[in-house]
């Protein structure tokens, strides 16, 4: 379906300016008229005959009354100087004299950047508010005995399979954690050109994995350069609880440190839990910006600028202090110093029911298309069962779509799963306002796995909100699908260990080819599995299939845009689920967003 949009348009008048000459000193003669240049040719005299006709409309020709000392002195020679230039600028005269030989070529110089550790920030354990007193900070407790927080991290070797020093840190500092390679010291890591093979002139490529390292503050999965290139790594963060307030299940990838960022799909109502994790990881102050935007629009309150996180430290802000009462929530993030990553603890309480856990991460830029991989559909009836009591409504799935900018947005939803595109209430066509997060209903969506795309006339920010539960009266869990970035080369992803994981890949706009290669626990490359996906579906790909024991996956896609997010449930009965999308690959095009102003 297509749409018009109508742009305000201003009206523009052309004003002639007349610039008059320096009027001659006192005493000085007054030009001669016979000293005026000749006008030979005929567009010089047309010129010369429109200028006397026009003088004498303004009762300065020769049919005018004649003017004596200074006044008529200075009105010849501005007659004559305009005269002059008129002609001269018509023979092009004028305009040859300004040419010039052309400007000289200026080379702008080119820095190399050596390339940096691959560094990426895993949240630590979710965490209850605890009263606090007035005026201090609020406390936050675990609640559960069961809760388990892991990491699992994988690092790829070179071509001649060596790998390079990584392994997992604590914040701010301190004794690793895990070390899945010893670290090399700084000066001996040479800039020289990747390595091609291994000395017997053969290829091979391994990888570094490490499972199930346990803890309980924020940490970093570190990976030192190789060859001159930053390695392909990844990791991911797995939390699991089966009692108190905050059991579920809530999985995110490791986030590489920005300086902005979207997060959407926090909520603040009667219930609901919203805690805003920023961690520095550098060793620089950061001084965070939040913008705020609610379904209403724009939310101002104190305290959105000058949030300082010192360096190697980690701050949470109850967002309910600083937007109460809404139903939808995006925050930006901006760090002006060291660069900072951002989750949102999002949890529900129905009375004395828990109503799930999920660590909210970072959608991708605003764009005028956003790709939400990973959308979770439960069967229809179970579902209803369980919004259908009271107090549930806000268990169902749902598209998020956030309006950043000052004008409103038309949207054109489209979904799609495995047996291609799924028609939509009024052909998919909605209008978002603008500085404000629009709310699209999927419960109508059969059972299965989708990709959500989203196309706008403006700039926006999607993700989507899902749900699981078993039965009415019990607890229900809830996962944020945030919008992902376009596959390219080399993007690795750790599998969430533990659970029942899956691969969900969308091609929106035709088709796509992905290889998805598995690696194992051992650090051993299994074969790759190419998959083809038709334009306009979704492709499951259960982590079973890539082998018993696989830990990790290696993606790369080609073909039209493809799109991925990993799907987590817990084994079993439970009501566990969770989404990550694939991050952007470590060896892509970095940059930085850059903005004028005054």
């Amino acid at each position: 379906m297509t749409w018009g949009r109508k742009n305000n348009r201003r009206d523009r008048k052309e004003q002639d300016v007349a610039v008059a000459p320096d009027a001659p000193a006192p005493g000085a003669p007054a030009p001669d008229v016979q000293d005026a240049p000749a006008l030979d040719s005929p567009a010089d005299a047309a010129i010369a005959a429109r200028a006397v006709a026009r003088d004498k409309a303004a009762g300065t020709g020769a049919g005018a009354r004649p003017r004596t000392g200074l006044g008529a002195a200075a009105g010849a020679a501005t007659g004559i100087v305009l005269l002059a230039a008129t002609a001269a600028i018509a023979s092009g005269a004028v305009t040859d004299a300004l040419a010039g030989p052309p400007a000289a070529a200026l080379t702008v110089p080119a820095a190399a950047v050596p390339a940096g550790d691959y560094s990426a920030v895993c949240p630590s354990t979710p965490r209850l508010i605890e009263a606090a007193v007035e005026g201090a900070d609020p406390q936050f407790s675990p609640a559960s005995s069961t809760a388990r927080t892991t990491v699992s991290s994988v690092v790829l070797s070179d071509l001649s399979a060596t790998l390079t020093g990584s392994g997992l840190l604590p914040v701010g500092g301190g004794e690793p954690l895990s070390v899945t390679q010893p670290f090399a010291p700084e000066s001996s890591l040479a800039a020289d050109a990747p390595a091609s093979s291994g000395e017997d002139g053969l290829t091979n490529r391994i990888a570094g994995v490490s499972r199930g390292v346990r803890v309980d503050a924020p940490s970093m999965f570190r990976a030192q350069p190789q060859g001159g290139v930053t390695p392909v790594a990844a990791a991911m963060t797995t939390y699991t609880a089966t009692d108190g307030d905050l059991r579920g299940l809530a999985a995110t990838g490791c986030q590489v440190p920005s300086n902005d960022f979207w997060l959407l799909g926090a909520s603040t109502t009667v219930g609901q839990s919203s805690i805003l994790i920023l961690t520095n990881p550098t060793g620089t102050p950061a001084t965070v910006t939040l913008e705020l935007q609610g379904q209403d629009g724009p939310i101002e309150a104190a305290g959105l600028r000058g949030q300082l996180v010192a360096a190697g430290e980690t701050r949470r802000i109850v967002l309910a202090g600083l937007a109460g009462n809404q139903d939808h929530v995006a925050v930006r993030v901006r760090s002006d110093g060291g660069r900072i990553t951002g989750v949102v603890q999002q949890s529900v309480l129905r009375g004395l029911t828990p109503g799930g856990v999920e660590l909210l991460s970072p959608s991708a830029p605003a764009g005028v298309t956003q790709v939400v991989p990973g959308v979770v559909i439960q069967d229809p009836a179970t579902a209803r069962r369980v919004r259908e009591q009271e107090g549930y409504g806000t268990a169902a799935p749902e598209l998020q779509v956030l309006v950043p900018g000052s004008s409103d947005a038309v949207l054109d939803i489209k979904v799609y799963g495995p047996d291609g595109e799924v028609d939509l209430p009024d052909g998919g066509v909605a209008t978002a306002p603008a500085g404000s997060v629009t709310a699209v209903p999927l419960a109508f969506l059969p059972e299965g796995n989708y990709t959500v795309a989203v196309t706008s006339d403006v700039s926006v920010v999607a993700a989507a909100r899902v749900t699981r539960g078993v039965d009415d009266g019990e607890p229900v869990d809830l996962a944020g699908a945030p919008s992902a970035v376009r596959l390219g080369s080399d993007h690795a992803m750790a599998l969430a260990e533990g659970v029942d994981s899956a691969l969900v890949l969308g091609a929106p706009t035709g088709r796509g080819e992905v290889t998805l290669t598995p690696v194992a626990a051992d650090g051993v490359l299994g074969e790759p599995v190419v998959i083809g996906i038709a334009g306009g579906t979704s492709v499951t790909v259960p982590s079973t299939s890539l082998g018993r024991s696989a830990a990790a996956v290696v993606i790369n896609a080609t073909g039209d845009p493809v799109y991925g997010a990993q799907t987590m449930t817990l084994p079993g009965a439970g009501a566990g689920i969770s989404v990550a999308s694939v991050a952007a690959g470590a060896t892509g095009p970095q940059s930085i967003p850059v903005e004028l102003g005054y």
